[in-house]
């Protein structure tokens, strides 16, 4: 029986909290909630952080904004496994550090990533061996998600289904009609794997191409990825296959280390638009 420790904010969804309790082989131990939140609904409810974790062996993040690197290094140093629902705010110093922390500790960690559980991705991860070439296009949200944000989700994503570090990023960018963003990337991975990404602020049909020793696949899409849909059922998934590594014992699962190499790949990005003048 694995105890769950639950943190979340005025925004967490009580229906994902009533699934979460349905979970075989767990039990809820209780709520945190941060900021103006109130009522438990039917959880033993807790005013601080601290004694959640030490009834807990996992704890659950499902707060909507990122939280501080503090409160996670706090979790790991208790070797308590965690799950966020948001990918924090860190810097690539403060990754690194929680990457080491996470190590040392043995436990799961696990950050939600939408793009994980887009159709388009699955077959990747099943069907095609590598290395593997992927065109794809696509365009951003705009007021759902900031840009910077959204790529890094995307990058994170493409990366576990490549499942190998980046080697060299190429980047052009420009702010086309109506100060729109329009970005091309080639990214090359050490195990021989490239992706040619084309992202745009306007709002376009997408498609993806992938081709490998197998053959080649071709998919369409007509929204962009990152789309305003339910995301329960997902994330109550996301949540079942967390629950499913620590229950297996198997403590390979480190996002920080995966997160890592789309946080040097956005700073890279940033860095190189700045030159040129443009903001992400």
């Amino acid at each position: 029986m694995i105890k769950l420790g639950i943190f979340g904010d005025q925004f967490t969804n009580p229906e994902l909290l009533e699934q979460i309790n349905t979970m075989p082989d767990t039990k809820v131990s209780g709520v945190y909630f941060s900021g103006n939140m109130s009522g438990s609904f039917g959880f033993p409810e807790f005013s601080g952080p601290i004694d959640l974790m030490d009834i807990s062996d996992a704890i659950l993040i499902l707060n909507d904004k990122s939280i501080s690197s503090d409160l996670i290094k706090l979790i790991l140093r208790r070797s308590k496994h965690i799950y966020l629902k948001t990918i924090p705010n860190l810097n690539i110093r403060e990754i690194k550090e929680l990457i080491d922390l996470e190590k040392e500790a043995g436990i799961v960690t696990y950050i939600y990533n939408t793009f994980n559980y887009l159709p388009f991705f699955d077959p990747f991860r099943k069907k095609f061996e590598k290395p593997i070439l992927i065109n794809l296009r696509t365009s951003f949200e705009g007021s759902v998600i900031k840009p910077s944000h959204e790529i890094l989700l995307l990058l994170t994503a493409l990366q576990r289904v490549i499942q190998s570090n980046y080697k060299k990023l190429d980047i052009f960018g420009l702010n086309g009609s109506q100060k729109q963003l329009l970005l091309n990337l080639r990214i090359e991975y050490e195990n021989g794997c490239v992706v040619n990404l084309t992202i745009s602020q306007e709002k376009f049909s997408g498609y993806c191409e992938l081709y490998c020793p197998q053959g080649s696949s071709q998919f369409d899409f007509q929204e962009p990825l990152f789309e305003a849909y339910p995301q329960i059922n997902q994330e109550y998934a996301a949540i079942d296959h967390f629950v499913g590594i620590i229950q297996n014992q198997h403590s390979k699962e480190n996002s920080f280390d995966k997160l890592l190499n789309g946080v040097q790949m956005v700073h890279e990005i940033r860095e190189h638009l700045r030159f040129n003048g443009i903001d992400f």
